[in-house]
């Protein structure tokens, strides 16, 4: 299938790009040093937290030079001016709820050229302290019961529903209302290289993204397992099927990836960010702005 158009936009060091989830864990951290999380004038930087903050838990130098500081319960979304220039270094503190540990955390923020941190999932205990075990139990059998149906998907003798047509080229964008989004996949940290292509899609009951992976070379064979559209604040939206017509290897330049949920017209109408992970759940890619037209 041919999709000529303009590149996939993705988050990252430049306007758009796309990027590795980072992680901090403040259990394993050693010394007095804060982590430094790097942001980027107009970008937005997305701050994940598995325990609650409390409220009134922000303290952040040079506050005024934010358009926006948004936090929900466990979400930090921080989207700096242009008024912010290089070199600059933020001092930014989080508070916990109380009887958590720790009962808060030291960030530095940076503004340095080829560097960006879209989305940062912060840890705050080692998983052997953690007290809400119950939940960690539910996520795992989420995860397992994901997997599996996938492995299912993949057993069957093809692909099935938006997704089937797609593969089979009896489907294109004609047939269904559909938007090419743009592309700068300029970090040295993704998989995929700039001639990746992505058009999403959208039907009267289903929404699809179309991706043909171009590889950035010296990685091992990926394949996209796991796919979540997530809001501007970051929180889940939906878990999306994926097909994948062959692992993407070095130098592979036009492996096509198909993504699909179930959405009603008046679903899904805001700009989302696509999270990609490996059948590892250790190499993720992020793709964004998502925005799936309107019918």
């Amino acid at each position: 299938m041919s999709m000529r158009s303009e590149p996939a936009l993705a988050q990252s060091h430049t306007s758009s790009s796309s990027s590795e989830v980072r992680r901090i864990d403040l259990g394993t951290r050693q010394g007095p040093a804060p982590a430094e999380i790097f942001i980027r004038p107009g970008g937005t930087t997305a701050l994940l937290f598995d325990t609650s903050l409390a409220r009134d838990a922000v303290t952040l130098e040079g506050r005024e030079r934010f358009h926006r500081v948004v936090m929900s319960e466990d979400t930090l979304v921080l989207l700096p001016s242009d008024k912010l220039q290089e070199g600059t270094r933020l001092r930014l503190t989080l508070r916990f709820e109380d009887g958590s540990t720790p009962r808060e955390a030291n960030f530095l923020l940076v503004v340095a050229p080829g560097h960006f941190d879209a989305q940062v999932e912060v840890v705050s205990d080692p998983p052997r302290v953690r007290n809400n075990r119950t939940e960690t139990a539910q996520l795992e059998g989420e995860l397992l019961r994901l997997r599996e149906e996938n492995a299912r998907l993949r057993a069957e003798q093809g692909p099935t529903g938006l997704t089937g047509l797609f593969a089979t080229g009896l489907l294109n964008e004609q047939g269904i209302l559909g938007n090419t989004l743009g592309q700068d996949l300029s970090t040295a940290r993704s998989i995929l290289s700039r001639e990746t292509e992505a058009q999403v899609f959208r039907s009267i009951s289903r929404v699809a993204v179309a991706l043909v992976l171009a590889s950035a070379g010296h990685h091992l064979p990926w394949t996209a397992s796991r796919a979540t559209l997530r809001d501007t604040l970051g929180r889940r939206s939906h878990e999306l099927r994926a097909w994948q017509s062959k692992p993407l290897t070095a130098g592979d330049i036009e492996v096509l990836l198909i993504l699909e949920t179930e959405a009603s017209p008046d679903e899904l109408q805001g700009t989302y960010t696509l999270e990609l992970r490996d059948g590892n759940d250790s190499r993720a890619v992020i793709i964004g702005p998502v925005n799936f037209p309107r019918m």
